[in-house]
C-alpha cells in the first residue's frame, strides 16, 4: 500500500504543475535550426595528412612490387576438364 500510495502523490504533484507555455516553441525551434558545426584547424589538417600518407603508401607499394622474369613461374590450367563445356556445344542443348 505504501508504493501505491507514493506513486498516486507522484501523479497528484505532476497534476498540479503549471507548465510553460513557450516550452513547444523553444523545442521546435532548436530542431529546426541547424547547428552549425565550427571545425578547426587542426581537422582540415588531419584530413589533409591522411590524404597524403594514402598517396605516399600507395606508391610506395607500388613501387616495391617487382617482377622478376627469371623466377616468375606461371600457372597454367586446362580447365575444360573442370567445367563441362561439350555439353553447351551439343545442339540438342540449343
Amino acid at each position: 500500500m505504501k508504493t501505491d500510495d507514493y506513486i498516486n502523490k507522484l501523479i497528484d504533484r505532476e497534476k498540479q504543475m503549471e507548465h510553460n507555455p513557450y516550452l513547444a516553441t523553444r523545442i521546435m525551434a532548436k530542431i529546426e535550426t541547424p547547428k552549425q558545426m565550427k571545425r578547426g584547424v587542426f581537422q582540415y589538417l588531419a584530413v589533409a595528412a591522411s590524404i597524403s600518407l594514402v598517396i605516399t603508401m600507395g606508391v610506395v607499394i607500388g613501387n616495391s612490387y617487382v617482377v622478376v622474369p627469371e623466377k616468375y613461374a606461371g600457372i597454367n590450367i586446362n580447365d575444360s576438364e573442370m567445367e563441362n563445356f561439350a555439353l553447351y556445344n551439343t545442339d540438342s542443348n540449343e
